[in-house]
């Protein structure tokens, strides 16, 4: 599913995921696994997702924040029914006061309760932040500058995904279309004692016409003769 269509239930997150336990780790440490490449989307627990009035809406709100700001596209997610688990309708009413806020749960606020730096981020609505401390400008390029290059590579494995993709289906319709080159047509023929008591075994004309193979024989003279015909490419 496409990230940025993926709105946040509550009006904000926080930068850790406990405020009691540093070891629980923080939004920041998410995104730096991510950006160095040392996890995926798929190799996190997926984020849960429901429907309500013609969008999905998100409860793990601190790791779509994390997604969003990235800028990771289309990601793995698991999807609910509304009322399948309440915590949805209960985040859900808890953000609605501020709707208007966050574009309708496309942002949220980021509130820091940490002491590093934070990156600045157009996901963050600024109504609704508080940060304590945040990157400084060269910090900032530089981080931009790796989403970026994430974006870019992400593109890249999408379109080869895609190529590939392209290449089985048209192999596959190949295949189906082209007829073996050693197509061999065998006719059997089994007689009923008419005619002498002889077998007459006529040979078939094969023509191939735009992929297409068409087997015709001649009329036989006796109705009692029983045919068959096999035809095998190996």
């Amino acid at each position: 599913m496409e990230v940025s269509n993926i709105r946040f239930t509550q009006e904000h997150v926080y930068d850790t995921f406990n405020a009691n336990s540093d070891r629980a780790g923080s939004v920041l440490d998410l995104m730096e696994s991510i950006l160095s490449g040392e996890k995926t989307p798929w190799d996190i627990p997926l984020i849960r997702v429901a429907a309500k009035k013609g969008a999905y809406w998100c409860v793990d709100n601190r790791r779509l924040f994390t997604y969003k700001h990235l800028q990771l596209g289309k990601i793995p997610v698991q999807v609910f029914g509304w009322k399948e688990n309440r915590e949805f309708e209960l985040k859900y009413r808890n953000g609605l006061p501020f709707r208007q806020q966050t574009s309708n749960g496309l942002r949220a606020g980021l509130i820091q309760r940490s002491e590093r730096a934070f990156p600045r981020s157009s996901v963050a609505e600024p109504s609704l932040s508080k940060f304590q401390k945040l990157f400084t400008k060269a910090e900032q390029r530089k981080h931009e500058a790796r989403i970026a290059e994430l974006r870019r590579k992400r593109d890249k494995e999408l379109q080869e995904d895609k190529d590939a993709d392209a290449r089985e289906a048209d192999a596959s319709l190949k295949e189906l279309l082209q007829p073996s080159k050693a197509v061999r047509a065998k006719r059997k023929v089994r007689t009923s004692g008419t005619l002498g008591g002889k077998k007459r075994r006529v040979a078939p004309k094969i023509e191939e016409k735009d992929k297409k193979l068409t087997v015709t024989l001649d009329k036989e003279d006796s109705e009692e003769d029983d045919f068959a015909i096999e035809i095998s490419a190996p």
